[in-house]
């Protein structure tokens, strides 16, 4: 079973596909139904609910406003102005809207001085374009902000009315967005980064649940691999959550109840550390089981038993993260906190009698690989240890208490 590519490396072209990607993604959903039930989907996505019934009230009370008060025939950027600015943080809103408006303002006004100069014509239009660009980066707005060229095409296309509409509307719908996100729930991001989390505690429990049943019969090099993958796959994703944690930080700014916030901020920032290192001892795992199964560093390739204590070890760790998983969500519970504690209570007589085990080993090559094996699955229950480990700060308070 040897292989001629170092094993636990990717080839080039090989990654997963785009259907590969949004199959995963859907079984990771029915997947969490199963474990959870819906009524802990639901809560997981709360937030989520509550922001896009906001953002969607917000879009309909810009609309009535441009229409009804201002008078403008077809509004459709009232509600344009409340989506580019209200899915941000409270912070954030406000500039972002003042962002739109300036944008707007100088496009505005860049495109009205060079028809009123030049006429319209192709090089009218490559200089509005060129000089909209250029004044975008001078500004400082976000790559994705175009409105300054944006603007001055459409003034260019329809005319300098069209433009001061355009204008009217977006003031409208950014006002509307600033005022929604500051006033009204402004979105905290601890909740969605609480959630993101738990999804990754969650891929975690399945990946190790499935490494945990695929050991425990005939398994290849391939599956190993597989599992390689999804254990990086995972870490890629702790990276989002970290940055939506930094979003959470932001979202303080402008809202109230802060020390309550703060704690759970905290909570999340030593959640994600703890999930970091649990990526770590994973891919850990995964690598071994490769290495073991190629015949890398002359281990024997066609010999890939393992003690029968194993994959019941790796079953009992899932149900772990299983359980570090629903605390990350809400305020957790005390009910989850018991089911995590009892994992991990039964996982000390299978190490002992894995530990054992591998005292008995007649290979010496054998007795390393499976000793890092059970050293991995040690640590990643040391990681999520509400008592002694090293993240008790993951851990909510009110499930503590």
């Amino acid at each position: 079973m040897a292989r001629t590519h170092e094993p636990g490396h990717q080839q080039a072209g090989l990654g997963p596909t785009g259907l590969q990607t949004l199959g995963d993604q859907v079984t990771r959903l029915l997947s969490q139904l199963r474990r959870h039930g819906v009524r802990h989907w639901l809560e997981r996505e709360r937030d989520a609910f509550v922001q896009t019934l906001k953002i969607t009230a917000g879009c309909v009370i810009a609309w009535w406003l441009a229409a009804e008060v201002v008078g403008a025939d077809l509004p459709v950027l009232a509600p344009m102005g409340v989506l580019l600015t209200v899915t941000a943080t409270a912070y954030s809103t406000v500039i972002r809207g003042v962002q739109q408006v300036i944008a707007v303002l100088v496009g505005f006004g860049a495109a009205f001085a060079f028809i009123r100069l030049f006429g319209v014509n192709a090089a009218t239009l490559a200089v509005l374009i060129f000089a909209g660009l250029v004044l975008t980066r001078m500004l400082r707005l976000p790559p994705r902000n175009v409105q300054i060229p944006l603007t001055a095409l459409l003034v260019l296309a329809l005319g300098s009315g069209y433009g001061f509409a355009r204008f009217v509307d977006t003031l409208i719908g950014a006002a509307v967005g600033m005022a929604l996100n500051v006033f009204v729930l402004p979105p905290r991001y601890t909740d969605r980064a609480g959630k993101e989390l738990a999804d990754l505690a969650d891929e975690l429990a399945l990946l190790i649940g499935d490494i945990a049943r695929g050991v425990r019969g005939e398994w290849t090099y391939d599956q190993a691999h597989d599992w390689l993958r999804r254990a990086r796959e995972v870490a890629r994703g702790l990276r989002d959550t970290q940055e939506t944690a930094e979003q959470a930080a932001e979202s303080l700014r402008f809202t109230l109840h802060r020390p309550d916030t703060e704690a759970r901020l905290r909570q999340i920032t030593e959640a994600a550390t703890c999930l970091d290192h649990a990526c770590h001892q994973v891919r850990g795992i995964a690598r071994g089981l490769a290495d073991l199964a190629a015949g890398a560093r002359g281990l024997p390739g066609a010999d890939t038993r393992l003690p029968t204590a194993f994959p019941e070890l790796l079953r009992v760790v899932s149900r772990a993260f299983d359980a570090f998983s629903r605390l990350q969500v809400g305020q957790g519970s005390a009910r989850d906190l018991a089911g995590l504690r009892a994992a991990l209570r039964e996982s000390e007589q299978l190490q002992q009698a894995l530990s054992s085990a591998l005292r008995e080993s007649p290979s010496p090559d054998l007795w390393q690989v499976h000793g890092a094996l059970l050293d991995d699955c040690q640590r990643l229950l040391y990681e999520v240890d509400p008592d002694i480990g090293p993240h008790r700060a993951a851990i909510p308070a009110r499930a503590v208490a």
